[in-house]
């Protein structure tokens, strides 16, 4: 399992003709921007969604007890335009566990934190490059 919610925004030749653009010229740029203010908000969200030290939904025996080590991990990357990642590297024994938070287990119910961050990111990704776009005079 991947230790990462990724961003990537691609499209077609098809679109950028659309657009009226060659090849995508400065779209890149429009992309970039609106996947860095994505990443910002993504990272803020989602390290306010983990499960906090004093918040266990713990069934077991003793209770899951949060450490904020999770919350602490996560951080953004981004290798390329247009793309950008979330990455935890918390582990226990070698294992990452931020799944276990995400999914649950046998003793311990689901926290969807990974997918209460990508809702709530979604429609800002959507409006960030509708912004960068028109700043672009794309919608002229």
């Amino acid at each position: 399992m991947s230790n990462a919610v990724q961003f990537d925004i691609k499209f077609s030749d098809k679109f950028y003709k659309k657009l009226g653009l060659k090849n995508g010229a400065g779209f890149e740029d429009a992309c970039d921007k609106a996947v860095d203010h994505s990443l910002s908000d993504a990272e803020n969200i989602i390290k306010r969604e983990v499960p906090r030290p004093g918040h266990s939904m713990s069934r077991a025996n003793p209770p899951y007890k949060p450490t904020g080590n999770l919350q602490r991990s996560i951080h953004k990357t981004k290798k390329k335009k247009c793309s950008g990642e979330l990455r935890s590297n918390a582990r226990s024994n070698g294992v990452l566990y931020w799944p276990f938070v995400q999914y649950g287990t046998s003793k311990m119910p689901a926290n969807p934190f990974v997918t209460r961050t990508v809702n709530k990111v979604a429609p800002k990704v959507k409006k960030y490059l509708h912004d960068e776009l028109d700043a672009m005079g794309i919608f002229d």
